[in-house]
């Protein structure tokens, strides 16, 4: 009996800070609110967002809650001219829910003591703004998803399943770290790679994949509405600069905008097209700069960018003949030094690369001279040589170099069911797409993923490169 009493001590505390379980969850559609970090360090507001947006997460995954999504939530801050940390006091909360059509508004906040963290939130009637109930939750740091799963399930009003592979112990905390620092970003290339950075040290990490493709489709969907105005733009910048009937001052600075447009959308081809055209306007000088300098400028960073190196040091030659005390000088001499020592640094690696190649090979042919006296079979030994063909050019980014071994790789070889074999097969597929990616060949690099897609559909959803190809712009170029 004492025994009995003593468990039940125990457990009365966890019953207390959690309350009973409603009998259904709360009415919706149910808006949850950014956490508010309680501790005065700032440094831990990533723990805060990244929380909120896990608990959002499963509670989707879950299907029994309408849930408000984070665009919604988005817009309705910004139409009411509110802080999003504002949103962690109940009047403002309330005024987005209300403009969201939320029933239930969800205000949560974390607090983290050592290796502690405390999470509270409360579930507030939107039309009435009395609160629902409360739910505390306290236990390890290191425990962040079972103490997300007890809070769940107290605003559900039923047990939590978790979710698959979640990460566990130190590798939890660092992953809802990076994946925190994502959310708060408001840069588009340094939340990809945050959220990259994520999967990269823990692959099984659903939330950042899952934000990963959310990002996927709202940049496509950008640039999908974007592209008629640029198409424009630069439709009206060539009509301008080409056209003989208006004033020469208004034609340079249309040429000048051009090749400033170009340069930044990092569109090479169609940047040194563009150049072509405007060394042969004779357009004269728009306060202190010279269209075709300029345009003899853009020959050659695009050159660089489409990695035509012989074209772009003759391009360069010419430069520094045409305008030796130009403004520019002194980058294109910059830019030709580094890109002959980049030349001679991928040489080097392109030989060393080969001598590895040619070693393994020779080490694989005795091994299966040995295998083959002994009857015993050497496929092990020929598919290691295979894989270790297309390692030896990918880890140097020799980009044209990789294609051909790593598609023979996985080409030749199954996937297999071993671990390591499918690792490798994965791999081979990962640095050929990367590698057509980085060469610009799009279309190349969309049918490679398909593929990838068709003969290993887990390895394709945990693939790196399936971002990469799917963020590309249809209008960038080939």
């Amino acid at each position: 009996m004492k025994g009995a009493l003593a468990v039940l001590l125990l457990l009365l505390p966890l019953h207390l800070a959690l309350g009973a379980a409603p009998s259904s969850p709360p009415p919706g559609p149910v808006a949850v609110m950014p956490f508010r970090n309680l501790n005065e360090d700032a440094a831990l507001n990533w723990l805060a967002r990244g929380l909120a947006e896990t608990l959002v997460s499963d509670l989707r995954a879950n299907g029994s809650l309408v849930l408000v999504e984070r665009e919604q939530l988005d817009a309705a801050v910004s139409e009411l001219k509110l802080q999003t940390d504002t949103l962690t006091t109940e009047s403002s909360a309330v005024r987005v829910g209300r403009l969201v059509g939320a029933r239930t508004i969800v205000i949560g906040s974390i607090q983290r003591a050592r290796d502690t963290l405390r999470i509270n939130a409360r579930f507030i009637d939107v039309e009435t703004g009395t609160v629902l109930d409360t739910a505390k939750v306290t236990g390890p740091a290191e425990r962040v998803f079972s103490l997300q799963d007890e809070l769940a399930a107290r605003l559900l009003g039923a047990p939590v399943k978790p979710r698959s592979k979640r990460p566990a112990a130190h590798q939890a905390m660092r992953a809802l770290e990076t994946y925190g620092r994502a959310l708060e970003t408001k840069s588009d290339d340094e939340r990809t790679a945050l959220l990259r950075a994520t999967l990269a040290t823990a692959p099984s990490f659903e939330y950042a994949r899952d934000e990963l493709k959310r990002q996927e489709v709202r940049l496509a969907e950008l640039a999908r509405r974007a592209a008629p105005q640029r198409e424009a733009m630069d439709a009206s910048l060539r009509a301008t600069m080409q056209d003989p009937s208006l004033p020469l001052e208004q034609r340079s600075l249309a040429a000048l905008n051009l090749l400033k447009l170009d340069h930044t959308r990092a569109r090479w081809r169609t940047l040194r097209q563009d150049a072509e055209r405007i060394l042969l306007l004779g357009l004269p000088d728009y306060h202190g700069q010279l269209p075709a300098e300029s345009a003899a400028f853009a020959r050659i960073v695009a050159m660089e960018g489409l990695h035509d190196w012989d074209a772009m040091l003759e391009a360069g030659d010419a430069f520094l003949r045409t305008y030796p005390h130009g403004t520019m000088a002194t980058a294109v001499d910059g830019l030709m030094r580094s890109t002959a020592l980049a030349r001679a640094e991928y040489e080097r690696a392109l030989r060393e690369a080969h001598e590895e190649v040619s070693q393994l090979e020779r080490k694989a042919t005795n091994m299966m001279a040995d295998l083959e006296r002994r009857g015993l079979p050497t496929s092990d030994v020929r598919r290691e040589l295979d894989i270790d063909r297309c390692k030896a050019f990918g880890r140097r980014a020799l980009r044209e170099h990789v294609l051909r071994p790593c598609r023979a790789y996985y080409e030749t070889w199954s996937l297999g069911v071993e671990p390591l074999q499918q690792h490798a097969s994965r791999e081979a597929r990962e640095a050929e797409i990367n590698a057509l990616v980085s060469l610009r060949r799009f279309t190349e690099a969309r049918e490679r993923l398909a593929a990838f897609r068709a003969a290993d559909p887990e390895g394709e959803r945990a693939s790196y490169t399936r971002t990469r190809v799917i963020s590309i712009r249809r209008d960038e170029e080939e």
